[in-house]
């Protein structure tokens, strides 16, 4: 990871945390947010709320890293709300390799229905089968790394990844059903 500014670490608990899990934390919220920038912004505000609150050091380490992993979380998704426009297809970019078959408008068009179809599909989750979802595929995290940043326990997790998957399996056989009538 490289921040655009240094930061001088101390012995406190807080120095510790950062030299620790800003690595992860930042891999995390760059994945999360979409640029460099709002991930160090957004690392930036996960260690200075670690900073202001007087109940990290009443935590067990344990608790600490869930709690710093909970807010990186609640940051990232700040950060990708203050951030997200609505998107369009810009055609600029077919004008350099339009032989480029991945790159047509048709299928940019296939793909972006497909991605729309998708997140209809996950809108239908509840709100913690969706982050699991979330936490699991977009950002390649296991169940034990989504039971820490969700504050759940790991058999939690596995069993809301099974049931999302199993009902969005439903859902995609029922409409290709329906789609060869």
């Amino acid at each position: 990871m490289k921040l655009s500014q240094p930061i001088t670490i101390d012995n406190s608990l807080v120095a510790r945390l950062y030299e620790q899990h800003s690595p992860a934390l930042f891999a995390y919220l760059r994945q999360q947010t979409g640029s460099p920038e709002s991930a160090e912004d957004a690392l930036i505000e996960v260690f200075i709320a670690a900073l202001e609150t007087d109940k990290l050091d009443e935590l067990s380490e344990k608790e600490r890293i869930a709690w710093l992993w909970r807010v990186a979380r609640n940051k990232g998704v700040d950060a990708y709300r203050r951030s997200r426009v609505r998107q369009g297809l810009d055609l600029i970019q077919f004008a350099d390799h339009p032989e480029d078959d991945r790159h047509t408008p048709e299928r940019l068009v296939i793909q972006q229905e497909a991605s729309t179809h998708l997140h209809t599909y996950l809108a239908k989750l509840s709100p913690l089968q969706r982050e699991a979802v979330r936490l699991r595929f977009a950002h390649g995290l296991r169940s034990p790394e989504i039971a820490r940043v969700m504050g759940k326990r790991e058999g939690t997790v596995r069993s809301l990844l099974a049931r999302a998957l199993g009902f969005l399996r439903t859902l995609y056989e029922k409409e290709q059903g329906e789609s060869h009538l």
